[in-house]
């Protein structure tokens, strides 16, 4: 027995030549946009040819892709049953029997299917993507600032200017980063030769201190180890290293949630608990993930329930307008509460199921009231 009826697959196929429309308006007039801004925001502070921000786009197309998909769904969905409708397709459809819950399967499915292919492949390739495209930016940009990582061996971090470059190690954190515990630092200075810079650098010292707060620019070390070459090796109490960072901004030169993709979240979790840092904006990130399914559903389902109405009954043109203010409240709605969940102030699973799964449940509740009374 087949999955889909000959019906089902020709909506299915109506559905689908409207997402590849849809998506590939949408990219162009997206790519062409971010082609002229990164010329403009890069271009402005570096030499930057246009070869060189397309590079920088297309890096950041599979994210725009990922973010516009739910989107290009729901224009899909209106398009595909406004033309089914005005052909009077609709209306054979429902008089050969089939009811509403039958012809929009096909939606429904290709919603899930979209939200489970965006979740495990699309973000991974993306995340990817966008972590390339940070790194090249920031290198164009911002050559010499602090970077922030986090392995399995703790948390590693860079730091320096044209002159030097400390690359710091600390077992753990604690005070949400400002403090180190058990760090290691190993400091480089560039080399020059015939008195000007060259792109090497060559060892310089070996900091080994019990701890490292970060204060008003500089950190405080204490129970330093201090190895230079060929010098013997000096013990101090304390020990003073400039740094450009800040108690504000040092979290923020941590890894985006974008640049993370969906199969490393769970280990990137972990790896950042265990290095004491607050993890709650990864644990959105997640969680948005896994509901991604259930979005993509409830937004293929809006934009098909909006255009079940016949269009000799008139008023078409209203539900639309309610089909896409309905859309962007859902988004907006989602946006609010995935910036709840990755302060903390909700539970990531709440604040990132919530919303898709309320308009999913009143639009099944909408659909079962309108077709079976």
């Amino acid at each position: 027995m087949p999955l889909f009826s000959r019906i089902q697959l020709y909506i299915l196929k109506e559905c689908l030549t409207g997402l590849a429309l849809v998506l590939g308006i949408l990219l162009l007039a997206i790519l062409m946009i971010d082609v002229v801004e990164q010329l403009r925001t890069v271009g402005g502070d570096v030499s930057l040819s246009i070869l060189g921000a397309l590079r920088l786009s297309l890096m950041k197309l599979p994210q725009i892709v990922e973010q516009t998909l739910p989107f290009a769904l729901l224009v899909a969905s209106m398009m595909a049953f406004t033309r089914l409708n005005r052909r009077s397709e609709l209306s054979i459809i429902r008089a050969s029997g089939i009811s509403a819950w039958r012809f929009l399967t096909p939606v429904m499915g290709l919603g899930l299917v979209m939200g489970l292919f965006t979740m495990m492949v699309l973000n991974p390739f993306a995340a990817r993507l966008t972590e390339s495209f940070e790194m090249t930016r920031d290198r164009l940009l911002n050559e010499g600032r602090p970077t922030l990582s986090v392995s399995d061996t703790g948390i590693w971090l860079r730091q320096g200017d044209e002159t030097n470059q400390i690359v710091i190690h600390a077992k753990r954190v604690e005070e949400g980063g400002v403090n180190l515990q058990d760090v290691k630092m190993i400091q480089e200075e560039r080399m020059y030769s015939n008195g000007r810079p060259t792109n090497d650098f060559a060892f310089a010292r070996r900091i080994d201190a019990d701890r490292a707060i970060l204060r008003d620019g500089f950190w405080q070390l204490e129970g330093v180890v201090e190895n230079i070459p060929n010098q013997p090796t000096e013990r101090k109490a304390n020990l003073a290293i400039p740094t450009t960072l800040d108690a504000s901004t040092l979290l923020d030169k941590f890894a985006s949630p974008n640049t993370i993709g969906f199969w490393d979240l769970p280990h990137f979790v972990r790896q950042t608990q265990a290095a004491g840092l607050d993890a709650s904006r990864y644990k959105m990130q997640l969680s948005a993930l896994l509901a991604l399914p259930a979005l993509f559903v409830a937004m293929a389902l809006i934009g098909a329930v909006v255009c079940l109405r016949l269009q000799r009954m008139g008023g078409n043109s209203q539900l639309l307008a309610i089909g896409s203010l309905a859309a962007v409240g859902l988004y907006f709605f989602t946006q609010f509460s995935s910036s709840l969940g990755a302060t903390g102030a909700a539970p990531p699973i709440v604040a990132a199921w919530s919303p898709p799964l309320f308009v999913l449940f009143c639009t099944l509740t909408y659909i079962a009231y309108k077709e079976d009374g």
